[in-house]
């Protein structure tokens, strides 16, 4: 005997049901109707009377292996993402000691600053280059044409 529902009789059946409109699969419809008849009160639910129940309050129901599971891998993404974002700071205090405008004994107080405010990532970028610490060669050195007594051998006599 093939029972038919219109959309309405069907979506009436299965709203309550906790379970989605387009649920296609009889047994599951099946299985869900018997435990939900059966159950009194979800302390004597059945399992799947327990799910339905959860999915019509919008949520989803997980073992406690795998909600553990999701909780360390959880815990795992927050430990890289923190070392990921350290490893940033130092890299931009790395690169201003490297670029002269601050001096390495500054360091660890410039990576303490931008971990407490990101902000502060900004202001050192806005520091000029050899602020701190000159890189470059600042003046020249003496060449014949300043100074004319100077010997072939380059010795002032």
């Amino acid at each position: 005997m093939a029972l038919t529902f219109t959309d309405a009789q069907a979506r009436a059946l299965l709203e309550p049901l906790g379970l989605a409109v387009d649920t296609d699969d009889p047994d599951t419809v099946v299985a869900t109707v018997v435990d939900a008849l059966a159950a009194d009160g979800l302390a004597n639910a059945a399992p799947s009377a327990i799910v339905a129940a959860a999915a019509k309050a919008g949520l989803e129901v997980l073992d406690s292996d795998t909600a553990a599971a999701l909780r360390a891998d959880a815990a795992e993404g927050r430990r890289i993402q923190a070392a990921v974002q350290r490893q940033q700071v130092e890299d931009a205090v790395n690169a201003a000691i490297a670029k002269g405008k601050i001096t390495p004994a500054r360091r660890e107080h410039w990576v303490n600053l931008i971990t407490a405010d990101p902000g502060m990532g900004e202001v050192l970028a806005a520091v000029p280059d050899e602020t701190a610490v000159p890189i470059n060669e600042i003046g020249h050195g003496v060449s014949n044409e300043d100074h004319k007594n100077i010997s072939p051998d380059g010795w002032d006599w």
